[in-house]
């Protein structure tokens, strides 16, 4: 049977309903302005370097910066009232393509990266154009999928309630590089002058950097964690093959022991035994009574007499060769101690080599009045720090690290700030931002504007010197009214919540 063209209509009709994801689809893609490449190519997404993605909840749209200025937006949607989506300063935590949530109905979430452990997230979904989510941002699907490929783990985000200005090539008092001479042989191999530093990079010593001269080479912080890591990787593999080794010892040893003092429980039977032969023979030949008897008695005890001499002499033998197996094994044994835990030390070290040569994150506190760095997620040091003017507020500030300049003594900065908690909305740099340059008098005042919260406090030498050995591209600062968020944890990098 054949179907003809107006059966294929009513067919059409049935089945286009079943499909509204078609049309979800068409409408999640508007206002999407970044290039994406035609169907069917598989372009590798290229790394971009340190990027930062800026938020506008009135506005509905993100901002995707790198080091060159703007390099992608689109229109977004936030959280409706009653779930609003929290203004601050982020950082990606998590990715998942295909997740599903767990707080509203296993609803889909495709390209999941999260911003916060209680439940906001970017993820592809339907863009209204105006706030409808429960507080994740949606994107639309095209553009989810090339987000996806331009941020890693880490990422910084900020969400601000309206208007904000990313100023790019920040530098005004913002800390540098600071570089360690290593000296190099003819044959162009690096002789490393921190080879007898123990490879936990907190307590790394930096020595000045000296005009450099043909036998010698500068190593920028990150350059110097890596060889730092490959240090603390040569040793962790080296203790953990001699703790392989001293164990083996040590069961060699034990055998050994065990053995000795088997045979030493042997020599004690049979010197007993020979022992009593001995006195039996001694007691038989003072009961003799004929010459003949009393010749055969004392040649018996004279035989019983030499086997007792020879079991009392295997006996002393077994009895020293037991001590001295015993010595042995006991020093085998806390030989292989000493290696295991050096093995797990030398491990320890490792892991915090492997985590030096992630991005370091600096956190100053006006609240709190204290400086906070965290690398990896975990913390790594502390100190106070001193605040002027403490009845002024300062706002919310963050400074990310998106390039090297020159040989790698100082650094290219995007810097966005958000108003104090409370403001409308700071008045320096309040517009949006978009791929055109900044007006030179404004971008003047935005920059002497993100240059101020530097000015307002001070960090101690010992604290600069930490900084300076291990900060690099990637790094972000941020200087704030507020202090460590709820939402920052075990697994966060900073997080400061401004609403």
């Amino acid at each position: 049977m054949t179907i003809g063209p107006k059966a294929y209509f009513f067919a059409f009709l049935v089945v286009m309903p079943l499909f509204p994801c078609l049309a979800a689809t068409a409408h999640r893609t508007e206002g999407h302005t970044a290039n994406v490449p035609a169907a069917g190519a598989k372009k590798k997404p290229s790394d971009v370097g340190p990027v930062l993605a800026l938020v506008s909840l009135s506005k509905q749209r993100v901002w995707l910066y790198g080091s060159s200025g703007v390099i992608a937006e689109s229109a977004v949607t936030t959280g409706m009232a009653g779930h609003r989506t929290p203004t601050g300063v982020f950082s990606i935590l998590q990715k998942s393509k295909f997740h599903r949530s767990n707080l509203y109905w296993n609803a889909p979430m495709p390209y999941m990266q999260r911003i916060t452990w209680s439940g906001v997230t970017f993820h592809a979904g339907v863009i209204t154009g105006q706030p409808a989510s429960h507080g994740c941002i949606r994107l639309p699907h095209r553009f989810a999928v090339e987000l996806w490929g331009m941020t890693k783990i880490g990422t910084r985000v900020v969400v601000v309630p309206d208007n904000a200005s990313v100023v790019t090539n920040v530098r005004s008092q913002l800390p540098v590089p600071k570089l360690t001479s290593v000296s190099v042989e003819a044959n162009g191999q690096s002789t490393n002058p921190l080879e007898n530093v123990s490879p936990n990079v907190l307590k790394v010593a930096n020595t000045p950097a000296p005009v450099t001269s043909p036998d010698t080479r500068l190593l920028n912080p990150l350059e110097r964690a890596r060889l730092m890591r490959g240090i603390a990787t040569n040793e962790a593999a080296a203790k953990t093959k001699a703790a392989a080794m001293a164990k083996e010892t040590s069961a060699l040893k034990a055998a050994a022991a065990k053995s000795a003092a088997a045979s030493l429980r042997a020599s004690e039977s049979a010197f007993t035994i020979a022992r009593a032969r001995r006195d039996a023979a001694a007691v038989a030949m003072d009961r003799t009574t004929t010459p003949v008897s009393a010749e055969r008695a004392k040649s018996a005890f004279a035989v019983a007499e030499a086997r007792f001499a020879e079991a009392q002499k295997a006996s002393e033998d077994a009895r020293a060769h037991e001590a001295i197996e015993t010595a042995e094994a006991s020093a085998a044994a806390k030989a292989a101690a000493d290696a295991e835990q050096a093995s797990r030390e030398a491990a320890t070290k490792q892991k915090v080599a492997e985590r030096s040569i992630e991005p370091i994150s600096i956190f100053v506190s006006k609240k709190t009045g204290r400086l906070y760095i965290r690398q990896s997620w975990a913390p790594i040091y502390e100190a106070p720090v001193v605040f002027k003017d403490i009845e002024q507020p300062v706002g919310t500030h963050l400074y990310l690290a998106v390039a090297a300049e020159g040989n790698g003594e100082s650094l290219r900065w995007l810097s966005v700030s958000l108003p104090s908690r409370g403001s409308a909305q700071l008045r320096d740099g309040a517009r949006q931002p978009s791929r055109e340059p900044l007006a030179s008098g404004r971008a003047q005042r935005s920059q002497e504007a993100a240059a101020n919260p530097l000015e307002r406090f001070q960090l101690s030498e010992e604290a600069k010197q930490f900084i300076e050995e291990r900060l690099w591209a990637g790094a972000s600062l941020i200087v704030s009214d507020e202090g460590l968020s709820n939402e920052t944890g075990t697994y966060t990098d900073f997080i400061v919540l401004t609403r």
